[in-house]
C-alpha cells in the first residue's frame, strides 16, 4: 500500500499530539510491511528524527493545520500522487481525501467542556470532524473511554473505531536525584507535582486549594511544583510553597517525577492522560481523578479521588503521603502498568488496520 502520512504537526515545539504522531511514525517506518510512505511535513525540518526501513518520500508543505487552506489546497498539491491510504494522526483531514482517510480523536474535551473554549473549535468540531468521521475508513483513538465519546458524541461507527493507545519513550524510567536538583529547586522538604496546561479542566484551581489545606491541617513541609503553568496568584499561606515552571525538557521532567512524593492529576476529564503514565514509569505514586480515562490508563496504580471535591483530594493526598505501605505498593503498581504501553503494540494495531483495509479493497 501506498500511504500519504500527515505529520504536519511535528515542529520544534512538541505536546501530546506530536509525541503521539513522532512515536507511532517512528515505530511504522521502522516495520517493514511492503508498504510505502509519503509524508507531509510542515515548516520544520524533520527527516533527521527517523531511520526508514521503507520507502518514503517527504513533501514539505506551508498550509497550517486546522485551516481552511488545507481543505483546499493539501488535496491539490498532492493531486498527482496515487495512494491508498491518507492517515491523519491529528484530529483534522481534508474532506475531499476521507474517503480514503483514517483520522485519529484524542478526545473531545472542546465539546465536553464548550465554555473553556471558543467558538472557532466547537465550530470545526461541527464542521470538519463530525463531517471526517461520517466519511472516514477508520478512527483511531488513544483510549476506551474516548471511542465511546465518538460514538455518542460525533456518531461514529462502532466497527469504525480502532483503540490506539499511547506508549512510552524508553527514557522514563527511575533516576537518581542529585542534591543539586535538591538545591536548585529548593524542594529538600519534598514535594508534590502537577503537570498540564492552564485549562479549567485540569483542574488545578482546586489541586491548589487541596494543597493549601494540607499544609493548614497536616502541616505538610514541603512544595507544590507547577510544570506548564505560567506563575500565579497564592495565598499569604503558600507565598513560598508554589513553584511554577511553565516550560521543562524531558530530562528535568524526568527527575521531576522521579523525586515527587505524588503526581497530583484530578484532572475533570482526560482523554488518556500522558503525564499520569509518565510518572508511573518513574517510580511516582500517582493520584488522579475517577473521570475520564483516568481510570483506564493507570488501573489499580491510581488512587482515585473525586476530582470536585477538594477536600476529597487533600484527604487523597494525605492518604498516599502518610501511608509507606501504600505508597510502595503504588509504584511498583504504577511502574508494571506502564510497561504494558508501548509504542510497538501501538504500531502493530495501525499496521494491522492498513492490512485489513487493503485486504478489504482487494475484495
Amino acid at each position: 500500500m501506498k500511504i500519504v502520512f500527515d505529520a504536519r504537526t511535528l515542529g520544534n515545539r512538541m505536546h501530546g499530539i506530536s509525541r503521539y504522531s513522532l512515536n507511532l511514525l517512528q515505530r511504522l517506518l521502522a516495520e517493514d510491511q511492503g508498504h510505502e510512505f509519503l509524508i507531509l511535513t510542515g515548516p520544520s525540518p524533520i527527516q533527521e528524527r527517523f531511520n526508514p526501513a521503507v520507502p518514503v518520500r517527504w513533501l514539505r508543505t506551508p498550509v497550517p493545520l486546522y485551516s481552511l487552506q488545507e481543505q483546499l489546497l493539501i488535496p491539490f498539491q498532492i493531486r498527482r500522487e496515487s495512494f491508498d491510504l491518507y492517515h491523519s494522526p491529528t484530529y483534522t483531514i481534508p474532506l475531499a481525501l476521507a474517503k480514503k482517510g483514517i483520522l485519529t480523536i484524542h478526545d473531545l474535551i472542546p465539546l465536553l467542556f464548550p465554555k473553556d473554549f471558543g467558538f472557532r473549535h466547537r465550530l470545526f468540531f461541527r464542521l470538519i470532524v463530525r463531517q471526517a468521521i461520517s466519511r472516514c475508513l477508520r478512527v483511531f483513538t488513544v483510549s476506551d473511554r474516548s471511542g465511546k465519546d465518538i460514538l455518542a458524541y460525533l456518531q461514529g461507527r462502532q466497527g469504525q473505531i480502532v483503540i490506539t493507545p499511547n506508549g512510552l519513550a524508553s527514557h522514563w524510567e527511575p533516576k537518581p536525584i542529585n542534591q543539586d536538583f535538591i538545591d536548585r529547586y529548593g524542594l529538600g522538604q519534598g514535594f508534590l507535582l502537577f503537570v498540564g496546561n492552564p485549562k479549567p479542566h485540569k483542574n488545578f484551581s482546586r489541586v491548589l486549594s487541596a494543597f493549601e489545606l494540607l499544609v493548614r491541617e497536616n502541616h505538610y513541609p514541603g512544595k507544590l511544583v507547577s510544570i506548564g503553568l505560567p506563575p500565579g496568584n497564592r495565598s499569604p499561606v503558600l507565598r513560598d510553597r508554589i513553584l511554577f515552571i511553565p516550560h521543562c525538557d524531558d530530562q528535568e521532567l524526568d527527575l521531576f517525577y522521579s523525586g515527587a512524593e505524588l503526581l497530583a492529576a484530578p484532572s475533570l476529564y482526560e482523554g488518556f492522560g500522558l503525564p499520569v503514565l509518565e510518572a508511573m514509569a518513574c517510580g511516582c505514586p500517582v493520584l488522579i481523578s475517577d473521570q475520564g480515562a483516568l481510570p483506564e490508563v493507570a488501573g489499580e496504580a491510581g488512587f482515585q479521588v473525586n476530582p470536585y471535591d477538594i477536600r476529597a483530594i487533600k484527604e487523597g493526598m494525605e492518604t498516599v503521603l502518610f501511608q509507606p505501605d501504600l505508597r510502595q505498593s503504588l509504584k511498583d503498581r504504577g511502574i508494571f502498568r506502564a510497561g504494558q504501553f508501548t509504542w510497538e503494540k501501538a504500531a502493530r494495531i495501525v499496521l494491522e488496520t492498513y492490512k485489513s483495509l487493503d485486504e478489504m479493497s482487494v475484495r
